[in-house]
């Protein structure tokens, strides 16, 4: 515990203070007015930066000019708003600066910042500064008795310094429980309160085993006990950031509908508009849009249309992005919900090379159909279809699988092409395509085809399948329910082998 702790509070790496150039975060209008004045010796007619905790990065907040005696005073007419700082002399060399008070007073040289810290005028940096001298003293105590430990092979002589070891965890947990009841309504008191774990009882079954299932749901529950999610200063404090990634990213179970329903849970418990509101929102959506792992675009459709979008009378809960941002985010939404895993993938039908024979995949016989989209043209498409083409033969016929690989074919040398791919490569699935009769012919009479032959979603699929870049693949199974995306041939085979196992079972 005293080593995580440790690292928390020097989880900012010099890296990232060079990157201070970066616009300031969110340092509003109506911020209390702050003075925060920091003699460093050493650093006369040197420029100071201020930088505060967003999450947990650090982001360009203000500078100051350090006068000869390197006295610098950093007092911004937009004010400072509370949470954890730093203050940031060439080196880089930084210390980090609880933002709570009216007036803060400091004092250091450049030799060890930290080490010769002094704290003037400022209660809660005070407090601050004790505490991390005392967790620094109790972890080198902690190191030495772990590595005492580790030397011991003696039963006995192990015993006694494991009870060293668990009566200084006492001490520390002591500590900072005095901390907490001694400095109510500081930052600082936040600050520690957060950090330390939450006691819960030991969970056990009729045997007398641990219930290891309890014992993460009463975790999972009680995860937030020391946390104020009221209390928009602890967006500025990087131990929430932390506990929100590893709640988010960890703890919950990475199935997008647990994650959106434990998700709309914890953002119910802000007060649905102040900064710790808008974080976990902004963080949730930006994480799963973003997201590499299959199936977790529900999240974000979730998300956007939850907070962000309007949905007709009932206006969206997001009042800080510009709206030409917003619509362009809603309207990705709307486009992904309808293709999420577990929805019923839209109609699609269109015409073989004859351009006579329309095939409707949810007609075709077989329980999965891979469903591919190219275009004849795309180098990359070219490259990848005769690898499906080979694992088709040999695996995806035996389990059941079909291949609709729809081609864009809309004017004459797609068409040729396409054609001549097909017979290079021997690809004997089920080949369609947007062909250059029916694109000419839909756009001059649409009832030419429509309905009796498909639907203007079909001769749409870009924009239904949400095509933006090809080869793009969907797997459907025999209710024609997404249950993959963009799968190579392979992945497809694995998933349909795991899914046929699994309905066995069932």
């Amino acid at each position: 515990m005293l080593a995580t702790f440790a690292a928390m509070l020097r989880s900012t790496c010099i890296a990232a203070l060079l990157s201070l150039v970066l616009p300031a975060m969110a340092q509003a209008q109506d911020a209390p007015k702050r003075e925060i004045e920091a003699t460093i010796t050493g650093t006369g007619k040197d420029t100071l930066y201020l930088a505060n905790y967003y999450g947990s990065k650090l982001y360009y907040a203000d500078t100051a000019i350090a006068d000869a005696k390197g006295k610098a005073v950093f007092h911004s007419p937009n004010g400072y708003k509370a949470g954890l700082y730093a203050i940031v002399a060439p080196g880089p060399k930084f210390f980090q600066v609880v933002v709570n008070e009216p007036v803060i007073k400091l004092v250091t040289d450049t030799a060890d910042l930290l080490k010769h810290l002094q704290v003037k005028v400022s209660k809660e940096n005070q407090v601050f500064l004790d505490y991390i001298r005392y967790l620094d003293d109790k972890k080198k105590e902690s190191d030495l008795l772990r590595a005492q430990l580790d030397k011991n092979q003696d039963p006995i002589g192990r015993n006694g310094i494991k009870a060293q070891m668990e009566t200084l965890d006492k001490a520390v947990k002591t500590y900072q429980k005095d901390l907490v009841a001694n400095n109510p309504g500081t930052l600082v008191a936040a600050f520690v309160k957060m950090a330390m774990a939450v006691e819960l009882p030991e969970i056990r079954k009729a045997d007398g085993s641990l219930d290891s299932a309890a014992q993460y749901y009463q975790y999972r529950a009680h995860y937030w006990d020391h946390v104020d999610l009221t209390d928009e200063r602890i967006v500025r404090l990087p131990v929430f950031a932390t506990m929100f990634d590893e709640y988010i990213g960890r703890t919950v179970p990475q199935v997008p509908d647990t994650i959106n329903a434990l998700s709309d849970a914890l953002i119910d418990r802000t007060d649905g508009k102040n900064e710790v509101f808008k974080y976990m929102v902004n963080t949730i959506t930006h994480t799963y849009e973003t997201s590499d792992i299959m199936g977790m675009d529900a999240v974000f459709v979730h998300m956007a249309l939850t907070y962000f979008c309007p949905n007709g009378a009932t206006p969206g809960r997001v009042d800080w992005m510009p709206a030409d941002k917003l619509e362009k985010l809603c309207e990705r939404a709307h486009k992904q919900a309808p293709l999420v895993l577990g929805k019923k993938a839209p109609y699609l039908c269109l015409t073989d090379t004859t351009e006579e024979q329309w095939i409707n995949f949810y007609d075709l016989p077989q329980e999965y159909v891979a469903i591919l989209f190219w275009d004849p043209h795309c180098g990359h498409c070219k490259k990848e279809l005769p690898g499906w083409a080979k694992v088709y033969k040999e695996k995806m016929k035996a389990l059941d699988i079909a291949v609709y690989c729809v081609a864009k074919a809309v004017d004459s040398t797609l068409m040729k092409d396409w054609k001549a791919f097909i017979r290079e490569h021997q690809l004997d699935w089920v080949n369609v395509g947007l062909t250059q009769r029916v694109f000419e012919g839909a756009k001059k009479d649409p009832s030419k085809y429509i309905p009796k032959l498909t639907t203007i979603q079909s001769l749409n699929y870009a924009e239904t399948y949400d095509v933006y870049s090809t080869p793009k693949v969907f797997l459907v199974d025999g209710e024609r329910k997404f249950r993959g995306k963009q799968l190579s041939p392979e992945q497809v085979v694995d998933l349909v082998t795991q899914l046929k196992k699994r309905k066995r079972k069932e």
